[in-house]
């Protein structure tokens, strides 16, 4: 029956995202995390993990992406939590509660993404970490730090002209590293939970049909009703198509998320130098980067998520989350 049900999810994803591009990372990590902090309840569970994954909904639009109004609205900065306004908003209808306990979770502040962007648990900051402002010890930019000086990923980014000797190009690599990290850490998340890319499929589908009037309510900016509404929907869509990608054989799986970052590498670097790469450029780069990066994480990659999972835990108790 369970069986049945997987294979009918998988068809109804690729007939919704036949026509649809998209790009994801980190979101698998996100949905494997849901599942150990969440309910037992697989209809709750369900959307603690898609509202735990929906924070990253504004990332496909780079002109949104760095939106501070929303920055602040999904992820929070030290002092400005206001993805707090989405438990606080969230109703016990619809499923409201389980997407915003999930929604929450995620925060760069104390949530998920905490361990992942500025102090990691499972491993030591390394010696020679550099001291720039706003670049912090996490385990995925410790990762990453490490992919940007691996010497063949060195000499793919000095081929297309981006050097560390300049600080806006070092930023532009690590974030293109940070990318490749976090999606080597789905895979490796896939290996130990096969059935996670099905899940990603279920969640998205099933997820309750008023949280885009959540986060509205939750927001409360007028300005941002209709971004909010075609970005979740998109984000839905993309959801779809990345569990459907990671339901397929590792191999498989492997070259669907090393075309969707060659593209997100493309796009990327056009619009932030104005420089066109060709795909198949962009591809070679995007395969030789996940390898290393899963060379560079296996080893710890899931203790460090299994520490994020106890601290968030904790963390969730001291800020009253629960339901």
């Amino acid at each position: 029956m369970k069986r049945a049900i997987g294979s009918i999810l998988l068809i109804m994803a690729f007939t919704l995202v036949l026509a649809t591009y998209g790009l994801s990372w980190g979101s698998a990590t996100h949905a494997f995390i849901a599942k150990r902090i969440g309910r037992l309840s697989i209809f709750f569970n369900s959307q603690e993990m898609y509202g735990l994954m929906a924070p990253d909904l504004f990332n496909y639009d780079f002109n949104l992406a760095y939106d501070p109004i929303l920055t602040v609205f999904t992820h929070g900065v030290p002092g400005n939590e206001g993805f707090m306004a989405v438990w606080e908003k969230a109703s016990w209808r619809d499923y409201q509660k389980s997407l915003a306990f999930g929604f929450v979770a995620h925060n760069d502040v104390w949530g998920a993404d905490y361990t992942a962007h500025h102090q990691a648990l499972a491993i030591s900051v390394p010696a020679d970490f550099p001291s720039i402002p706003g670049v912090d010890p996490g385990y995925v930019i410790i990762k990453a730090l490490a992919l940007n000086s691996d010497p063949p990923m060195n000499g793919y980014f000095e081929a297309l002209g981006l050097s560390n000797s300049d600080p806006d190009q070092f930023r532009l690599r690590l974030e293109m590293c940070h990318n490749l990290v976090e999606t080597a850490g789905d895979l490796i998340i896939r290996r130990v939970d096969p059935g996670i890319g099905e899940k990603i499929i279920s969640a998205s589908v099933l997820r309750g049909r008023s949280f885009p009037e959540l986060l509205i309510k939750a927001l409360d900016n007028p300005d941002y009703n209709q971004i909010i509404r075609q970005n979740e929907a998109q984000f839905r869509r993309l959801m779809i198509q990345y569990g459907a990608i990671l339901a397929q054989p590792e191999v498989r799986a492997f070259e669907g998320l090393a075309e969707q970052m060659a593209e997100l590498g493309v796009a990327f670097i056009k619009q932030f130098t104005g420089q066109e790469i060709p795909l198949e450029r962009a591809l070679e780069i995007s395969k030789y980067g996940i390898k290393k990066s899963l060379q560079l994480c296996a080893p710890d990659y899931m203790n460090e998520i299994r520490k994020t999972i106890e601290n968030l835990r904790v963390e969730l108790r001291n800020h009253n989350i629960h339901y």
